[in-house]
């Protein structure tokens, strides 16, 4: 009877052992032919044979499904994670055995597989497709965990893409491997225009200054992004109403960027997040000098001026601004506001008075002070219609208008509105 079972086992062995081989040869002859669809069938079939085979079988199965789930670079997003596992069980077999027959060709595609995520990484980046980006940086990341770099790429990804959850996550990872990305950048100068250029790498760089159309190389360190990390935790932070860790991670980042005038407008941010505005001011002031010769900043600094009532002070920002790029239309729109900003409590004032001489007399006074204080606004709004004629801004105009009794502009604005509307559908 022994030997009838052990005669059956040895049949039932053998009968695996040529199965193996069928779908072994199958797989490989599909790759050959190029018919990876065939190929990735012929993988599934063989996956139920894998605790039966030996060693040797098992390092060339791996190698062949990573093979023909990378389909020649054609592999589908689907396909990328189930290629990668097929080549670490590879590696994982080798470590145990010692051997590979196949480990240098699967190291080659899981390289493949590797710059390809990374090309498309940035791909979707430049096309604005953030979160996409995102997803792709932090595969390539996992992949290979020495390229710090695409962790702190997924970071930026999923913040521009406001996923400030899973930014904020990586940035905490980032911090706590104590992420320095600083590098250097090859540099030099292009004869023909004068401008400094940079390359890729150094040997590029030399390439190009060996061809005498460029000079003066140099290499310039670019500093930690420590501080940067650290701002953009703090600005996550404040948006997620946490001010008093957001201002604890820019009184840090400010150690390695004192001057950074974006941890400012962050501390700002954070200010009134907590409504401390009563720091605000004195901020604003203690970095002035940071942003005399910066328009987008000036701006800034006039909104927040703004928010905190300090109109004059956020009215020599705005005129700033608008001195150093005359055709922003921002600045203008904002001193016009400012000059509406009296408007609330003149007709608040109006809405309170009875029906006595007095109060007739004062409703009409206040009412030649609104007509004024509109038509004093007129010309700033005009402009920054004329600089950027948006559709908001021509109805803002088209009130004005109207509350100002300037009734042929008015008409002319409404049809205006009216026009760019029935474009717009």
């Amino acid at each position: 009877m022994k030997r009838v079972i052990t005669l059956i086992c040895a049949l039932v062995i053998g009968t695996m052992s040529f199965a193996q081989k069928n779908e072994i040869k199958a797989i490989e002859k599909a790759l050959k032919n190029n018919n990876f669809s065939e190929a990735k069938s012929n993988v599934q079939a063989a996956e139920s044979l894998i605790a039966n085979m030996d060693d040797k079988t098992k390092d060339k199965f791996y190698y062949l499904k990573a093979e023909s789930l990378y389909s020649g670079g054609q592999i589908s997003d689907d396909n990328i994670d189930l290629a990668l596992e097929a080549i670490d069980n590879l590696l994982a077999l080798k470590s145990k055995t010692g051997k590979s027959k196949y480990d240098a060709q699967a190291l080659d595609i899981k390289n493949n597989i590797y710059k390809s995520i990374v090309q498309s990484a940035f791909s979707a980046s430049q096309n604005n497709k953030n979160e996409i980006a995102g997803d792709k940086f932090y595969k390539a990341y996992t992949i290979s965990k020495k390229d710090t770099l695409y962790l702190y790429a997924a970071a930026s990804s999923y913040l521009n893409a406001q996923q400030y959850d899973k930014s904020l996550k990586y940035y905490e990872q980032l911090q706590e491997m104590n992420y320095q990305g600083s590098t250097v950048q090859f540099v030099a100068t292009k004869k023909e225009t004068g401008e400094e250029e940079i390359f890729n790498s150094k040997s590029l760089r030399d390439i190009a200054v060996k061809s005498k159309d460029y000079i003066a190389p140099k290499d310039k360190k670019l500093p930690s992004k420590q501080g940067e990390i650290l701002r953009y935790m703090a600005l996550i932070y404040s948006s997620q109403d946490n001010a008093d860790k957001a201002l604890e991670l820019i009184a840090q980042a400010k150690k390695y960027n004192p001057d950074d005038t974006q941890l400012v407008i962050a501390e700002a941010k954070a200010y009134l997040a907590s409504d401390q505005k009563d720091k605000i001011k004195p901020l604003l002031e203690s970095a002035s000098n940071l942003i005399k010769n910066d328009a987008i900043n000036l701006m800034n600094f006039g909104i927040f001026s703004m928010e905190i009532s300090e109109n004059e002070m956020a009215k020599g920002y705005f005129e700033k601004a608008s001195e150093l790029n005359p055709k922003m239309s921002e600045p203008y729109l904002n001193i016009g506001a400012l000059i509406l900003d009296e408007d609330e409590a003149i007709v608040n004032e109006m809405n309170s008075l009875g029906t006595s001489s007095a109060d007739n007399a004062r409703y009409d006074e206040l009412k030649e002070k609104r007509l004024n204080l509109y038509k004093k606004a007129v010309p700033y709004i005009e402009k920054a219609f004329e600089l950027k004629p948006e559709l908001q801004t021509a109805k803002y105009l088209r009130d004005i208008y109207s509350t100002a009794f300037m009734t042929d502009k008015y008409k002319a604005m409404k049809q205006k509105v009216a026009d760019m509307e029935a474009a717009s559908n």
